[in-house]
Order: structure tokens, then sequence, then C-alpha cells
């Protein structure tokens, strides 16, 4: 099994080459009044030179050319579902991605770091109307299922979401190389104030180039994968009832 793993990590690596306001609401409410011209609808010459905007279909989901945070901006699902923190060094993965109905969509990207030799591999799925989001055994369930996990995940609690995270380290001993081993988080952000609306992440982080050094670490890992989801903000949750 986790020779297989790697072997599937190992394809997408090669096939890619103080305030009030919680940080969520400040993503839901800070973009209301945009440029009056998308991100996609401009010339890229006029945009950052970083690949989210540079990819021609990574720009169309970023919701404004200002930097929210050093290294990040934010992205807006294509049902206008959610919106969280997007790496400028990710790009939008096609066969990752979809969008099949109303009330789900995928969103798959990824990014490496020359200097470091790390690879990080992200996949978001919104889920609207959905009711196994709000059993608390079925959607545990269906992200260890995808996740190959067998443990418990950490619950914690925001204004409007509630956040159910694991974590793993997989090492690959059958297999001949330095830098066997790669790190995943997964879980699930659920909303507080709408029924059966979540998102879904998995994100995983390995080293590139095995004959490269490799500076992958467990700490920065997590805390770059806490930032994504504590970001997570649902955009229907602001809607008058």
């Amino acid at each position: 099994m986790k020779k297989t793993i790697l072997l599937c990590f190992s394809l997408l690596l090669a096939l890619t080459g103080g305030c009030s306001m919680s940080i969520s609401d400040k993503y839901t409410t800070k973009y209301n009044n945009t440029e009056a011209v998308k991100p996609k609808d401009m010339n890229p010459k006029d945009l950052p030179q970083v690949p989210a905007f540079q990819n021609e279909k990574t720009r169309e989901y970023m919701v404004s050319t200002k930097e929210e945070e050093p290294g990040y901006y934010v992205l807006e699902s294509k049902l206008k579902g959610f919106r969280m923190l997007f790496p400028a060094d990710a790009k939008y993965l096609a066969r990752r991605s979809s969008l099949t109905r109303k009330n789900k969509e995928s969103i798959g990207f990824n990014s490496y770091d020359k200097d470091t030799n790390v690879m990080f591999d992200g996949h978001v799925t919104f889920y609207k109307e959905e009711s196994f989001v709000n059993e608390p055994e079925t959607m545990p369930d269906i992200v260890s299922g995808k996740n190959d996990y067998k443990g418990e995940y950490k619950k914690s609690s925001k204004k409007n979401t509630d956040i159910y995270f694991a974590k793993k380290k997989d090492i690959f001993e059958d297999i001949e190389r330095k830098y066997n081993y790669s790190y995943s988080y997964f879980g699930y952000v659920k909303s507080k104030e709408e029924d059966n609306l979540g998102v879904e992440f998995a994100f995983t982080f390995g080293c590139k180039n095995e004959n490269q050094p490799c500076s992958l670490d467990e700490e920065k890992a997590k805390n770059k994968v806490e930032k994504l989801i504590n970001s997570i903000t649902f955009l229907i949750d602001k809607k008058e009832k």
C-alpha cells in the first residue's frame, strides 16, 4: 500500500512541472468591493508575477490582485460557495478539479519550491446541501477512506465553523530513496450556520527530486495547512435569511 501511495505521489510530481473580526470574516467582507476588472480579465503583464496569476486557469479563481498576507492571495470557488487563502506559487490542476453540479466543486492545485525541493499538493472539495456533511460518523469515514487513515480527528471550533483535522507521516521503507517519506494533512470544515455545508481538504508534502537535498520540515508544513484551513469562509452563510 505504501509503495502504491509513493508511486501515485511521484506520478503527480512528474506530471506537474488584534481585531474583533475573525480571519474568515475578513476574507468574506474585505473584497465585496474589489476592482471593477477581475484578475481573469486583466492583461497578464499587469498581474502579480507569480504562478497564481500567470497561470491562466488559476487566475480565474483569484478574487483580487492584492496580496492578503505575504505569499498568499484570496481564492473564490466557481460556485461562489467559499473563499480561502491561496499560495502565490501554486497552480490549478485541471485533472484533479471538477464542477459536476451546483452542490459540489473540487479544486486541485500544487506548488514546488526549488530552494527546498519540497512539492506541495492540495485538494479541496466544496459540498452544499449534502446531508453526510452533518453526520458525525459518515463524514470522517469518507475522509479516512480516501486517505488510508484509521485514527481520530482533532476538532476545533471558530465563530462560524467546526474544523476536523488529522495528519500522518508515510515512510516508504520498500523504496530505495533517501527522502522516502511524506506528510499528509486532511479533514473537513463544516459550517455552524448552514446545515449540510462543508469543505473537505487534503494536503501532502514530499520531496520531489531524490538526488537533491530536501528541506521538508513537518512543523512548517503543518503551519501552512492550518493557515489555509483556518481561512476557509462560507459565503452562503452571509446571505440574508
